[in-house]
């Protein structure tokens, strides 16, 4: 016999919320299945337990702590997704970079055995030294200009305040919109 629809009607009748005709099935299934009587006095025995009893209220600082925890929990998994992305990412880089480096080690060990590219080799790097001279004289007299040329002008040092105030309004925007659980 299918009992699940007497169990239902059992909850509906103690919420209150069972139709005439369903209460009138029910109480003639409990008058003939032992099985459904037993189910019927235990539930109506909690309700009853249920009913005597006040209720409680929480403690103080309870929905401050509940709330602290859901923002926890919704947090990991974005914690999670978050390492999981920058150790997939770990892994794809090193699948990169570490044959790449192992082939230009192998590369450069098999050309520097020969004589001829040995020479070049050299070559080519006074050169590259010469270029990545050149670029650092470069930077560095270009750096000095504008030091030189902003030291002196009052429009250099407005425009410098200008953009550190910018930036401290803008950071504490940021942290003013941003809610508290995703900044950590």
């Amino acid at each position: 016999m299918n009992h699940k629809p007497y169990r239902e009607w059992m909850h509906a009748l103690l919420d209150g919320d069972l139709a005439f005709s369903e209460r009138r099935q029910l109480e003639e299934h409990l008058a003939a299945c032992a099985d459904c009587q037993t189910t019927w006095s235990s539930l109506s025995e909690v309700q009853r337990l249920f009913k005597a009893e006040p209720l409680l209220a929480p403690r103080p600082g309870f929905t401050g702590r509940f709330q602290a925890r859901l923002r926890q929990r919704r947090a990991q998994p974005r914690l999670i997704w978050g390492a999981a992305a920058l150790g997939l990412g770990a892994v794809a880089s090193a699948a990169l970079v570490v044959p790449l480096g192992l082939g230009l080690i192998f590369s450069t060990l098999r050309a520097a055995q020969q004589p001829a590219t040995s020479l070049a080799l050299l070559a080519s790097l006074g050169a590259v030294a010469d270029l990545l001279q050149t670029l650092l004289t470069g930077l560095y007299l270009a750096g000095r200009a504008v030091l030189g040329a902003a030291i002196g002008s009052p429009l250099a040092w407005a425009a410098l305040v200008l953009a550190l105030a910018l930036t401290a309004v803008w950071l504490y925007l940021i942290r003013r919109l941003v809610p508290e659980g995703l900044s950590r």
